[in-house]
């Protein structure tokens, strides 16, 4: 029997003890005696939803799906990582089976369906082996606002596939990007999400009422199509290491600046953003090239990147990048080479909510001390600093 409803927990207090007393209760009326596969990939997100589940004493199958393009943390992989954390996870391996799907695909929307795709059947196998009964995730506010171009109080506590689709049909307009984890049949009565109604601050306050470890807290966002959404153009095996290894240089040398000046990973500014919100490099070649996401009006764009060289003033290089025109954003160039294979884009960001992001203002020694430790790196060709904010840039590339 193909499951017919989502229960979404739709609008309940965000103190984060009314919030899990809401959320207890929310999960006792719909999982009360059943089994639950949760999809736990180790983000915040889904960490929150595991918690929740926890503790409203819902009986649940933690899974952790390693398709082979999650980051390397400090030069651990994310699944050795995410074990640690949470030690009753099942691990499920579908690298050989995913990879050789991926590999060459450049298409960004094409890479999307082949994570939920991959996602849906895995998950499909397992429940079906496990006999779970419920599906739960860890869908947040922006997931569901950018797929159904509706704010969460337009939807309904439990809705069935049919009417998701007529609302997605209705508010095409409203749409930035498909995501992996909506709009899916699994082989279960129901799915849940029971922080659908929650930004990432949010979720973030909630993880720490419930004592996670700080620097689990504090993780930074990764998309759900993991790191093809930051190999910009056809995936391999080649880039994909390149790729690993550049993320984790910049990823980690942004964390360490920030504990060693403000003792944790991630602060709160002064406009209430998350800093960063998140830190990554992007890879490709040619970036000059290849088109990337933007956003105008609201609308997805893919247009090239516009490079610019000179002085740095980052007030200056921000505002100017905020108000491109014909370009999907703007990079500063640090380093320009003629040989080497791939171009990398260091990515740093602050954000609220996601929804929209400004570019964290980083000392030029920092970014420097990136550039070099990239360039010890075989194969790094031309580097760049992403200046852009969103929009009209997007927070990834793809």
């Amino acid at each position: 029997m193909m499951f017919m409803i989502n229960h979404r927990l739709i609008d309940p207090p965000k103190k984060p003890q009314e919030f899990i007393k809401a959320a207890c209760e929310f999960l006792q009326k719909h999982a009360k005696g059943k089994k639950v596969f949760c999809a736990l990939s180790g983000g915040v997100d889904s960490s929150a939803t595991y918690m929740t589940l926890k503790e409203a004493g819902i009986e649940m199958l933690p899974v952790f799906i390693d398709h082979g393009l999650m980051r390397i943390i400090r030069g651990v992989e994310e699944r050795e990582y995410i074990k640690k954390v949470f030690p009753d996870i099942r691990i499920i391996d579908i690298r050989d089976q995913f990879l050789p799907k991926i590999i060459g695909e450049e298409d960004a929307e094409i890479k999307r369906k082949l994570f939920k795709n991959a996602y849906s059947d895995t998950i499909s196998r397992v429940i079906k082996k496990e006999k779970c009964d419920l599906l739960a995730d860890g869908t947040i506010l922006p997931d569901i606002e950018e797929s159904f171009g509706l704010k969460i109080t337009d939807l309904k506590e439990s809705m069935s596939l049919e009417e998701e689709r007529t609302l997605m049909e209705k508010n095409k307009k409203g749409f930035v990007k498909s995501q992996h984890n909506l709009d899916i049949e699994y082989e279960v009565e129901a799915t849940l999400q029971p922080v659908a109604s929650l930004t990432k601050p949010e979720v973030r306050s909630i993880l720490e009422y419930l004592n996670l470890p700080t620097e689990h807290v504090y993780r930074k966002a990764f998309p759900g199509p993991a790191l093809s959404a930051r190999i910009i153009g056809p995936v391999s095996m080649e880039n994909l290491a390149y790729e690993k290894k550049v993320h984790d240089i910049v990823e980690s040398t942004i964390e360490d600046y920030y504990l060693e000046n403000h003792g944790k990973t991630m602060i709160i500014n002064d406009k209430g953003e998350q800093e960063p919100f998140q830190a990554f490099a992007a890879t490709t070649t040619d970036i000059l090239l290849r088109k990337v996401t933007g956003i105008i009006n609201g609308q997805r764009t893919y247009e090239v990147p516009l490079s610019i060289k000179g002085e740095w003033d980052f007030e200056k290089l921000t505002r100017f990048a905020s108000q491109i025109k014909g370009y999907s954003r703007a990079l500063y160039e640090l380093h320009e080479s003629h040989q080497g294979v791939y171009d990398v884009l260091i990515r740093s960001i602050n954000s609220i909510d996601a929804r929209t992001a400004s570019v964290t203002k980083l000392p030029i020694s920092l970014i420097e001390e990136i550039k070099y430790k990239l360039l010890e790196i075989h194969d790094t060709k031309n580097i760049y600093f992403d200046i852009t904010s969103k929009p009209p840039g997007t927070i990834e590339y793809v």
